[in-house]
């Protein structure tokens, strides 16, 4: 009995040391898979980390453009005469739109008479009553009826055409100016005792009383016009520009990019077709430019113009550059002040980071990689900024000049157009 009892805890306590060793041979295993990921990921990882960082040190050259800029607000200074007559209360009929030019001596505008609003509505009633009359009357070949009826269709497709409310008044204002020109021809033929002709005689009294009583104002100098005012046309002169410093500048509290308003009392004359930018400025550019340095202004995505330092005052650490415009684009008359971009110089070439570059001696190098071979190239550096720098390789002639031999400069390499350099660090 006790024997076999013996036998059975002896089997048992065999089955308890078989599972441990299993569950110790399992957590073994798990473990070296888990292990032999970590080494696979790592490995990956490792070469992935140097991947990038290798392609991070190689740059291929590329044409390419580099330049110094800066972006400020700039004030626009305008020659401008002012227009205004005595009736300005009386409000105004513009005769030219906004944004043509004029003659000197032209009428620009007009100011309303008083009681026009009634003198026109009789107008109106006359114009019903001659078209009416028109009707009855023979038909007339005539060549200067023609050539109105002519300027009246032109007019009538002008004004499908514009989407400006001040051209469609003045064309709408020349068709009836024409219209009348047709009634008088046809009422001058007519007999003296016809409808048409006595229709036509009032008409053209009380036209009378519009152009006796109106003040018509006319420019004072040929120019573009503009019903733009902000008050500060007599203030920015082109005369002397002394006046324009920091503290004078501010002090005027502009908005950037506010448009100026339309006046509806009066309007200007802009008589030239320059205009000059006047920035405030402190850049290393800035201090080191001179006056008749010719730099480009970028005023848009669209637009960029040549321009030319006239004057500079300083005004303690800062300096108020004077540039001036040989053009009057749309933006510099509907505004005083404007973002711009100055681009002090823009060069074109062999576009490579600034980092790449080796420094010798005063001279420069590139270490570019061919096919795993790597030399170091002399290169002439043409223009640069904080980022990137435009180069070039060196002339044979101006080698000589540097002292190198014919050998030399037959044994130098050259970099070109998709070259790999090395990024230095």
């Amino acid at each position: 009995m006790n024997k076999k009892t013996k036998v059975k805890i002896t089997k048992k306590n065999n089955a308890k040391t078989a599972d441990k060793s299993g569950k110790r041979n399992f957590y073994i295993a798990k473990f070296s898979i888990s292990l032999a990921f970590l080494v696979v990921m790592s490995y990956f990882i490792f070469n992935a980390v140097k991947t990038v960082m290798a392609t991070t040190d190689v740059y291929v050259v590329e044409n390419g453009t580099v330049a110094s800029e800066e972006t400020v607000d700039a004030y626009v200074i305008r020659n401008e005469i002012i227009l205004q007559g005595n009736n300005y209360k009386n409000g105004m009929e513009k005769i030219i739109v906004e944004g043509n030019r004029v003659a000197k001596g032209d009428p620009v505008f007009r100011y309303y008479v008083n009681g026009e609003d009634t003198i026109k509505n009789e107008i109106a009633e006359l114009d019903k009553q001659i078209e009416e009359a028109q009707k009855s009357e023979p038909i007339i070949s005539n060549s200067d009826i023609e050539i109105l009826q002519s300027k009246i269709k032109d007019l009538e497709e002008k004004i499908y055409k514009t989407n400006s409310v001040e051209e469609i008044s003045n064309y709408k204002k020349e068709i009836e100016e024409n219209k009348n020109k047709i009634a008088s021809i046809i009422g001058e033929i007519s007999p003296k005792s016809s409808d048409l002709k006595k229709l036509v005689n009032k008409k053209n009294k009380i036209l009378k009383k519009l152009t006796d009583g109106a003040e018509e104002i006319k420019a004072k100098e040929s120019g573009t016009v503009s019903y733009r005012i902000d008050n500060l046309e007599e203030i920015f002169t082109t005369k002397n520009f002394k006046y324009l410093t920091k503290d004078f500048l501010e002090e005027l509290n502009l908005k950037t990019g506010e448009l100026i308003e339309t006046n509806d009392e009066k309007g200007k004359i802009i008589t030239q077709f320059n205009c000059y930018l006047a920035i405030i400025m402190n850049s290393e550019s800035a201090k080191k430019a001179k006056v008749e340095d010719k730099v480009k202004i970028e005023l848009d995505m669209d637009t960029t113009v040549n321009a030319t330092i006239v004057k500079i005052n300083d005004s303690g650490d800062d300096r108020v550059l004077v540039f001036e415009i040989d053009d009057l684009p749309e933006k510099l008359i509907n505004y005083r002040k404007v973002s711009v971009n100055v681009i002090w110089w823009q060069e074109k070439g062999l576009k490579v980071p600034k980092s790449a570059l080796i420094e010798e001696n005063g001279k420069y190098y590139l270490e570019r990689n061919r096919a795993g071979f790597d030399v170091n190239v002399l290169v002439k550096v043409l223009n640069q900024n904080d980022s990137y720098a435009i180069v070039n390789n060196f002339e044979p002639s101006e080698l000589q000049e540097m002292g190198y031999t014919y050998k030399e400069i037959q044994n130098m390499y050259v970099i070109k157009q998709y070259d790999k350099i090395k990024i230095q660090k």
